[in-house]
């Protein structure tokens, strides 16, 4: 007899209802509790390609997320004076199997909630606090709800209330590594916005059928725009400040995506260049204000990503910089293979349920090391304006052979996680696959026959 958990999920981004979608898909139950009131569309632009789209593949939504998303072939960068100091090659789908995608976050996001079910999604619940017992785990919410499962799942972003609450408990117990008492490094101030539908005539690059993505190193400043251009004509942009060593370590503990804060930011940078010829203040005026977001962005790698009944998820677990949303990405990652390895439990004693989620952080955590220091040297060829950022961005744009660039995109686009309960996607490319974790659940099954 077949024995699935029912999982609390605590956040609905894009981790949180990917994980979902494949739990629906491996008949597991779950449910899903959203702090926010509703869902609001903000964000910016992100790029995803081999590492994932075979997962869409297998839950038969490429189709869909193709629509919402134009290919991308490199990224440009300008200085201040609009002076070209390099190209950036993105990955070829002769090579990888699967074009670079770029598409609006929130498109993404609209996708995969379409496909959750509207009783499974729980609004307006803030989770205070949890506890674990021998038979489940409990949630308390701030309206004084409280909620039972056999797995908590905390997808709810680099503050997450999940975390803070399991790492207390961890903490008094004298379980919790230093490190992961220490807070999460600000890095970056960012403002964030997707235009309105524009004139292809007055706009041209909109109308291309690939996507341009640029940057603006604005001169003798810590300033850099970014723009990509997405189906309907619109602009993805972002304005970011680089902090220096000794900015005060101040914290914007509002949503990621909040619009708060943005509006004194908008009247401060009107007047800087912008790609495509334009300004901030040109973008920030074919934008609806109210889905201009201001964030501070801050990255740590977490050693401690389960214990008992509860899993981390995403940002939760591990906070990076915004490499044109490599985040989302890992956080995609993460929850295919934790829905691989849920999937995979044989009963629901609590000693089954933590060797399945260390499973889950032993599968991916070398992975998203490895993803988060790829991201920390994108962010200097991005934005990084120090003069050693500035040095190294000029070696790699000017003198690393391409032939560099392409080994390290290989390396890269190799591994790509599926749910190995659905139909295997057939490798794509020339690039060779990092073999999969195959199903121990199946291949008992298998064996049994």
């Amino acid at each position: 007899m077949e024995c699935h958990p029912k999982v609390l999920i605590v956040g609905a981004g894009i981790g949180g209802l990917l994980l979902a979608i494949l739990l629906q898909r491996a008949g597991i139950d779950y449910e899903i509790f959203e702090r926010a009131t509703q869902v609001k569309p903000l964000g910016s632009a992100m790029v995803t390609g081999p590492n994932i789209l075979p997962v869409f593949e297998q839950l038969g939504l490429l189709e869909q997320v193709e629509k919402i998303s134009k290919p991308l072939k490199c990224l440009d960068i300008y200085n201040g004076s609009l002076d070209k100091l390099g190209t950036v090659e993105a990955n070829k789908k002769e090579r990888a199997g699967y074009h670079s995608m770029v598409f609006a976050r929130k498109n993404l996001h609209h996708l995969l909630l379409s496909q959750i079910p509207p009783h499974k999604i729980h609004m307006g619940k803030k989770v205070l606090g949890m506890q674990e017992t021998d038979d489940g785990v409990k949630i308390r919410c701030s309206d004084n709800s409280s909620y039972m499962g056999d797995i908590l799942v905390g997808a709810d972003g680099a503050y997450s209330g999940v975390r803070q609450s399991l790492y207390r408990q961890l903490s008094a117990a004298k379980l919790l590594p230093k490190q992961d008492e220490e807070e999460l490094s600000m890095r970056y101030i960012c403002l964030v916005g997707t235009t309105d539908s524009l004139d292809g005539q007055k706009f041209p690059q909109v109308a291309d059928p690939f996507s341009h993505f640029e940057i603006v190193l604005a001169k003798d400043s810590s300033e850099s725009i970014a723009c990509f251009t997405v189906p309907e004509n619109k602009i993805c942009w972002l304005y970011t400040v680089q902090l220096s060593a000794s900015s005060p370590n101040e914290r914007f503990r509002n949503s990621e995506w909040g619009p708060e804060a943005a509006s004194a930011m908008c009247d401060k940078v009107r007047d800087f260049k912008a790609p495509f010829g334009l300004t901030m203040g040109e973008l920030i005026d074919v934008t609806p204000r109210e889905t201009i977001s201001k964030v501070m962005l801050e990255e740590k790698l977490f050693e401690t990503w389960h214990h008992g009944r509860t899993a981390l998820l995403g940002d939760a677990c591990h906070k990076m910089l915004p490499s044109a949303g490599q985040g989302a990405i890992n956080a995609m990652q993460d929850a295919t293979i934790l829905a691989n390895c849920i999937n995979d439990i044989k009963s629901l004693t609590v000693e089954n349920i933590s060797a399945a989620l260390k499973d889950y952080q032993d599968q991916r955590y070398h992975h998203a090391k490895h993803q988060f220091e790829t991201s920390k040297r994108f962010a200097v060829i991005m934005g990084g304006q120090t003069w050693s950022e500035a040095l190294i961005r000029k070696l790699v744009l000017s003198y690393m052979p391409k032939s560099f660039n392409q080994r390290r995109q290989d390396k890269t686009c190799a591994y790509r996680p599926q749910a190995n309960f659905l139909k295997a996607v057939p490798e794509r490319g020339i690039i060779p696959v990092l073999p999969q974790v195959p199903s121990k659940r199946y291949s008992l099954n298998a064996n049994a026959l």
